[in-house]
């Protein structure tokens, strides 16, 4: 069974993720994915290079992570782009490495644009988690060191969240305390485990 999970910047996928791993899942993270195929050497980072130019890449040759995302977050159309040139890549290598786990795994892919790129076509089931604004805000700020506006402005270009409702099999909702967290993922685990063949 394959699994998709998304939420917006901050709504604690990283959270669900380990979560559901702790119960049996398999987590394949398309944001660690979306280093490696920039790693260098790479012909990813050489076409980014290509489009961004020379100031996205650091002295030690890696990708800058953070220049590139201030290009990209503040025009729509390059944003559009960095998608367009990383995206079909990304996609291989996840397929890929979902192709190498049997059927009966329940195989969870963490995609924060899930519904943006389409990837919710390969998935047999979706969740998606939620939590309210200010504390999405407050989280990626005490995580990533950003300021509200930076993380204002991500959140402005993803999926939003009332869209979620009609598209996600499971909402979770990530706005109290770890225990309730908990709470609702045992409450999706157990029906996902009963789809997907397994006892428990």
């Amino acid at each position: 069974m394959i699994v998709g999970l998304t939420g917006g910047i901050g709504a604690g996928k990283s959270a669900v993720a380990k979560l559901l791993e702790k119960r049996g899942a398999t987590i394949i993270d398309t944001d660690v994915i979306a280093r490696e195929v920039v790693e260098p050497p790479s012909p990813m980072l050489d076409a980014i290079v290509g489009e961004f130019g020379a100031s996205v890449i650091r002295r030690s040759g890696a990708l800058d992570r953070e220049a590139l995302a201030r290009i990209v977050f503040s025009d729509e159309r390059r944003r559009q782009r960095l998608n367009e040139i990383t995206h079909p890549e990304i996609l291989k290598r996840v397929l890929a490495r979902i192709g190498g786990y049997p059927p009966s795994a329940v195989v969870v892919v963490v995609v924060p644009l899930l519904f943006e790129s389409g990837f919710d076509r390969n998935c047999n089931t979706v969740i998606a988690v939620t939590a309210p604004e200010p504390a999405r805000i407050a989280r990626v700020m005490r995580r990533d060191g950003m300021a509200a506006a930076a993380v204002r402005a991500r959140m402005r270009v993803q999926f939003p969240e009332s869209g979620y409702d009609g598209k996600a099999t499971w909402i979770i909702r990530n706005g109290s305390d770890e225990m309730a967290l908990e709470a609702e993922v045992e409450k999706v685990w157990t029906e996902l485990s009963k789809a997907s063949g397994q006892a428990g």
